[in-house]
This record gives C-alpha cells, structure tokens and sequence, in this order.
C-alpha cells in the first residue's frame, strides 16, 4: 500500500497507475483468454487521456498556462522534476466519472480506448480559481 505524498506529481502518478491498473483488471475480465500487462494498458492510456484533455504535460519552464489553480501553480515551481503530469482541463469534477468517459477494449491484439465526452460540464478549474481568489478556502462544492 502506498501512502499519501504531498508532491502533486506522485499523486498524479499514483491516481493514473491506480486507474490502469483497474482498466488492465476490466480488460482481463472482459478478455480472458488475451496476456494483458498494466504497463501496456499504461502506455496506451497516457497519450489518449492527454489528447482527450485529462492529463497534460505542464513544465514551468516553458510557462504554466493561465487557467490553472494557484494551489497547482505553486506546485508546478516548486516541482525538481520538470515536466510534470497534472490533471488536463477536462478532468472531471469526480474523478470515477472518468472511468464511464474512457473505456479500453480489444481489437485483435490491439488496445483502444472509447472516449465518450462527458455531458457535464467541467468546474473543478474555475472552482478553485475563484476560491483562491476569494480568500483560499478549501472547502470548493
């Protein structure tokens, strides 16, 4: 069992590995007789999830772009390691919601990923935004 990190990075990470781990799980159920391994499922989600906008690739370097919260910004500066994974502009406000907008299968030998856009629209960004600006409460709902 992993514990609790306070770098953003890791955390990211950890939630990704957690949710391909769990995809990988849902393939093999699904597929039974197919080898599938958490590191392809891994490879194969990360540059989906960036091109659908759930995950980017942020390095402060190059500059952070204006919508992100402050509390990530702050972050992003502080991070030695550069770039870093952060949760893209359509991340949903519940994490597990993504889990209904992305979906792995199998064609062949091949893995795919079904993306349907969510029907909500997406706040966690401009919550915490304006929270930080209204005297940075936690509490965001």
């Amino acid at each position: 069992m992993k514990h609790f990190v306070s770098s953003i990075q890791e955390n990211m990470h950890g939630l990704l590995e957690h949710m391909f781990v769990d995809y990988a799980n849902l393939l093999r159920s699904k597929y039974p007789n197919k080898t599938i391994r958490n590191a392809a499922v891994f490879a194969s989600g990360v540059p989906e999830f960036a091109r659908f906008g759930y995950i980017e690739l942020i390095d402060a370097r190059k500059g952070i772009p204006e919508e992100i919260p402050d509390f990530l910004v702050r972050t992003i500066k502080r991070s030695k390691r550069q770039p870093i994974w952060m949760p893209g502009p359509n991340f949903p406000d519940e994490p597990f919601d993504v889990y209904d907008q992305m979906k792995p299968y199998m064609l062949g030998n091949q893995l795919l990923w079904l993306h349907t856009p969510s029907q909500k629209p997406i706040t966690w960004r401009i919550k915490w935004r304006g929270a930080a600006r209204e005297g940075g409460s936690k509490s965001v709902h």
